[in-house]
């Protein structure tokens, strides 16, 4: 059986990169503080697949979808220069891990989450650029994909807004090698 994806329409295809434009969906999401992409995604996954599975108000199963979706988060504020600097330990990022809602949901009719740290929102259609690549996600090969995608989106004068989105289709279980993914940004 297949698994439900966004629905998108391919504008323009470069070998394993393309130029899409997405219909509008819907986002379960949660934020986590961890060390790289993969950390992220295994500890966003459980609250999220626990929502699916209905740990919500009602609690109604939805069928799963992909792919799952991590982005990295930055403060959107500002903070000025201080002196001393301090530094104590690694510091951790912020990501966000998202599922795509199945489409037959509108906002509205989307049981609401048990769990606070999940949250729903609604993405509307918009333009973006992915490349997609096969095998596992360690972080110097998600650097190198994100940095071929934005080369090949300045060679073709496309403008990215945002923090790129590591997209995942496939379960952990399957073979590396096999595994499907994606470095998505959205553009203008």
């Amino acid at each position: 059986m297949a698994i439900e994806q966004p629905k998108l329409k391919v504008l323009k295809q470069d070998g394993n990169i393309e130029l899409r434009e997405y219909k509008g969906y819907i986002m379960a999401s949660v934020t986590t503080s961890a060390e790289n992409y993969a950390r992220a995604g295994s500890q966003g996954f459980s609250p999220l697949a626990n929502y699916i599975f209905g740990n919500n108000k009602v609690e109604q199963k939805m069928p799963m979808t992909a792919p799952v979706l991590t982005t990295k988060t930055t403060a959107s504020k500002k903070i000025p220069m201080t002196v001393p600097v301090l530094t104590q330990g690694m510091a951790s990022s912020k990501y966000q891990i998202s599922f795509v809602m199945p489409a037959d949901y509108e906002l509205k009719d989307l049981p609401a989450p048990v769990d606070s740290d999940v949250r729903l929102h609604e993405i509307k259609k918009h333009r973006a650029v992915a490349l997609s690549f096969k095998g596992l996600t360690g972080d110097r090969k998600i650097k190198d994909k994100i940095a071929e995608l934005k080369s090949w989106a300045k060679d073709h004068k496309i403008q990215l807004t945002g923090e790129p989105m590591l997209a995942r289709y496939d379960a952990p279980w399957k073979p590396g090698f096999m595994r499907h993914n994606e470095v998505i940004f959205i553009c203008k």
